[in-house]
């Protein structure tokens, strides 16, 4: 008993079909990231931030902080991976145990980090 190639593919797409419906999967594309420019450290000082682990849509993590402008207004930035201030927020999240309510222990430590050093005169 020999197929037409007609008949080959359509019992392919038939098959293929069935199994995503089986699996209640769904095909994204990649390339969804939220993150296309980063950058490497901001001088403002983080109010939040979210690490968004690799999955389906994207193949990278991806660490998303918000910062407040002089005039008072958010802003969310995308820190490159690869650079110490998104690894740490990275290493703190993950010993934090990605716990929202945790979330302040790596924000105080992120801006202390980054807060310039005062200099006292002790011969005053």
């Amino acid at each position: 008993m020999a197929f037409s190639p007609k008949h080959l593919i359509l019992l392919l797409v038939a098959a293929v079909a069935v199994c995503i419906k089986l699996n209640d999967a769904q095909f994204i594309p990649s390339g969804r990231c939220l993150c296309h420019n980063t950058v490497w450290r901001t001088s403002e000082i983080i109010t939040d931030f979210q690490i968004i682990q690799r999955g389906p849509s994207c193949d990278t993590t991806q660490v998303i902080v918000t910062i407040e402008n002089s005039n008072n207004s958010t802003v969310e930035l995308c820190l490159d991976t690869q650079r110490l201030l998104a690894k740490a927020f990275i290493k703190c999240w993950n010993r934090i145990k990605k716990d929202d309510s945790k979330k302040v222990t790596c924000l105080n430590k992120s801006n202390m980090r980054r807060a310039p050093a005062r200099v006292t005169d002790i011969h005053a």
